[in-house]
């Protein structure tokens, strides 16, 4: 197969299943909370309080979106706002206890679905699959 044959193959391949994986996914979250909230769970739980505009650049998404978003997460009790210790000017967006166990157990079964997802594959396909994803990633721009 040529190149350009196998690259489109790939593009329609790869579209078709991280699709499917997060459409399954967002159906797995829609219980309790949209993809967004899970994503901005995600970047709270790893990093710290987060200003707003950090979260918009990070996820790709408007302000407006950012600002909407949290007030229902806030509403849930997941987040709140509180004031930077090193400047009083500056709102920072931190996960709350009960943010950080809901986004444990909607991990666990991400992670859940995911190995199941993956059973197909062999260890090895595995690795390879993470070895060229991960070489694709430092190549980006």
């Amino acid at each position: 197969m040529e190149r350009h044959t196998m690259m489109v193959d790939l593009e329609k391949s790869m579209r078709r299943v991280f699709r499917q994986i997060r459409y399954e996914i967002n159906d797995l979250l829609q219980s309790e909370m949209t993809s967004s909230e899970f994503a901005i769970l995600r970047l709270l739980s790893e990093g710290g309080g987060k200003k707003a505009t950090e979260l918009s650049k990070a996820l790709g998404v408007s302000a407006s979106h950012i600002t909407a978003v949290t007030d229902t997460m806030i509403d849930k009790e997941y987040i709140t706002r509180r004031r930077s210790p090193n400047d009083r000017r500056v709102v920072e967006i931190v996960i709350t206890e009960k943010g950080e166990e809901i986004f444990k157990k909607f991990g666990d079964k991400k992670l859940k679905y995911l190995t199941e997802k993956f059973e197909v594959i062999s260890d090895e396909e595995l690795q390879q699959l993470i070895n060229a994803l991960h070489r694709l990633d430092r190549f980006k721009e």
